[in-house]
């Protein structure tokens, strides 16, 4: 039997990390600033389970992820033009045709949102003919009801954030607001408003969800991102099966 001193065993270890590594890659990947618990600033550090999650997916692929989080709009617009990846993206017939997407990294809930007293039946996307909906400046919500707004179907009012969108609702200026984060989220922008001095019980979210929404991240076709995304996609299977993302994908 062949024993390796130390000096091999060294190498040995250094060889393989490489192999391991062979092909990772430096990847600047753009998200929003306002998007809790998914992703968002907070004492001017990033927070969130995305940041969170790109984190623990690094340590498997050997690949750096250097994230850049900003209001969505901003953050779009960067991905579209090729500025680099970005993530908790929605999937959309037309951004399908212009993005390599990951498997999808976590599941949200659009919600409907509205002042107390001023509930109103939601079943499905016409329910929301005729009335304001708040929602968020670059933000798709599926093909269903992206179709509904292009179609003038629905009104829209556009916003940068969900604290803006909050502060929208509570003043009377739309009849409903999207939240893309569920009560979680409802409940982050009521803390973040007027330093929580708002009465959470102002507001009701409708019990049926718009839309149950898997995120993912993306790169533009034209970057050729595919192996990149499919060493994610290999990592996020490896720590999910082995129990190391329970603590953030049950949030």
């Amino acid at each position: 039997m062949v024993r390796l001193n130390t000096f091999n065993k060294y190498l040995l270890l250094l060889c393989l990390f490489f192999m391991r590594h062979a092909g990772a890659e430096e990847l600047l990947i753009f998200g929003s600033d306002q998007f809790a618990p998914v992703s968002y600033m907070e004492g001017g550090e990033q927070k969130g389970i995305f940041p969170e999650l790109l984190r623990r997916i690094s340590m498997v692929t050997g690949d750096k992820y250097v994230i850049k989080l900003y209001p969505w709009k901003r953050a779009i617009h960067l991905a579209e033009v090729g500025a680099g990846g970005v993530a908790n993206i929605s999937w959309n017939s037309k951004r399908a045709d212009n993005f390599d997407y990951s498997m999808p990294f976590y599941q949200a809930n659009v919600v409907l949102v509205v002042k107390k007293g001023k509930e109103f039946d939601y079943h499905r996307v016409d329910d929301l003919y005729g009335k304001v909906i708040g929602a968020g400046a670059g933000s798709s919500y599926r093909d269903e009801i992206d179709n509904a707004i292009a179609s003038g179907k629905i009104t829209i009012d556009r916003d940068p954030d969900q604290l803006s969108r909050m502060r929208k609702l509570l003043a009377g200026r739309v009849d409903a607001i999207l939240v893309g984060t569920g009560k979680q989220g409802v409940d982050y922008v009521l803390s973040k408003y007027m330093n929580g001095q708002i009465d959470k019980s102002s507001v009701s979210i409708l019990p049926q969800p718009v839309v149950i929404d898997p995120l993912h991240v993306a790169f533009l076709k034209s970057m050729q991102k595919k192996a990149a995304l499919n060493r994610m996609n290999n990592a996020y299977m490896q720590l999910l099966n082995n129990g190391k993302l329970d603590d953030l994908l049950t949030q």
